[in-house]
Order: structure tokens, then sequence, then C-alpha cells
């Protein structure tokens, strides 16, 4: 939490110190245009974004499958130890316990695992969308003579209001779609190398 806090306040003081340094200065202050988009919103709308997403649950679905099975193993071995139990032998039913904290123990593991491979594989997913929105942005801006863009977080707080003409939203998720369709079509062109 004082990380998160400490991250929001340099933040903002460097939004109000780059603005007071644009707007102090004659030259820059005069060709000062600001922008502002919803990074949320066009990760929602965008076919690059819902791909994505897509991508992501198909993984989590397919890891929580494996997830699940093991947790129904567990569950199996949890009631054979109940219901049998008190008819084996102390040596038996201590195999038995013994066997299914292995069980358990597997099954935490894999379970970190799996969360570990998610994290990475969400952080990769990540990387390239913010690079391909990064471009998509810095494009709309050249257009449009933009010289500083925001992004309009909702935890942030940089963003407390702007007028709806500053929005240039629907603009990069065009051209995100664009150079996703783009992108696809150079996929598709090139020929597949035979190993």
């Amino acid at each position: 939490m004082i990380c998160k806090k400490t991250r929001w306040i340099m933040s903002l003081t460097a939004m109000v110190s780059l603005l007071i340094v644009a707007l102090s200065s004659p030259g820059l202050s005069a060709e000062l245009k600001v922008a502002v988009i919803d990074p949320d919103r066009v990760a929602n709308e965008t076919a690059l974004g819902k791909r994505m997403k897509a991508t992501l649950t198909k993984y989590l679905e397919a890891r929580q499958k494996v997830i699940n099975t093991d947790e129904a193993t567990l569950r199996l071995l949890e009631d054979e130890l109940r219901t049998q139990g008190p008819l084996l032998s102390a040596d038996a039913r201590q195999a038995k316990q013994e066997a299914y904290q292995q069980q358990v123990i597997a099954y935490q593991q894999k379970v970190n695992e799996i969360n570990r491979e998610l994290q990475e594989r969400r952080k990769t997913e990540s990387d390239k969308y913010a690079k391909l929105l990064r471009v998509a942005v810095a494009r709309v801006a050249k257009r449009g003579g933009f010289t500083l863009v925001l992004a309009k977080l909702p935890d942030s707080g940089l963003v407390l209001f702007h007028h709806g003409s500053l929005d240039i939203t629907p603009q990069v998720i065009k051209e995100l779609d664009r150079a996703g369709k783009t992108s696809k079509a150079k996929q598709k062109r090139k020929p597949k190398v035979k190993r």
C-alpha cells in the first residue's frame, strides 16, 4: 500500500512538474497539446485485447482442469482414509496417511508451479500488448499533433477530469485494430520453412 501511494505521489509530482515547465516556457506552452486514452476500454474493445484475454482464459481453464482432477483424486484418497482407516492396521493406516500427505505436497507444488506459469504468461502477453499499444498511441498522437498523452487509469488519480474532446481512445482502438490486421496479413504471407 505504501509503495503504491509513493508511486502515485511520484507520478503526480512528475506530471505537475512537467505541466509547470511546459506552461511556463513560452515556446512550449503554445505547442502543448494534451490527449487522454482509456487503456481498459482499448483492451476490451480491440481485437488484439480480446484475443489476449481469450488466450489467457483458455490457458487458465486448461490449468484449472488439471488442478480439479488432482483435487478430486485427493478427495477420494481422503474419503478412503476416513472410511477404511479404522479398519486398517496401524502400519497400513500410517502408510496410507503418508502417501496422502505426499500427494497433498505434490498437489501444492503443482498449484504453485501453475500459478507461476500463469504469472509469466500474463506478463509476456501484457508486455506484447503494451508495446503494440504504445506504437498505436504514438501514431495517433503524431497524426493529431499531441505532445502529451495521459492514460486514464482507475486507481492512479492522475486524470481526475478531462474534456471529452481530449479523449483519443476511439482513434487508438481503430489504429490498434488496423495494425493487428496488417500484422496478421504479414504472418499469413510468410512462407513456412520446412525442416
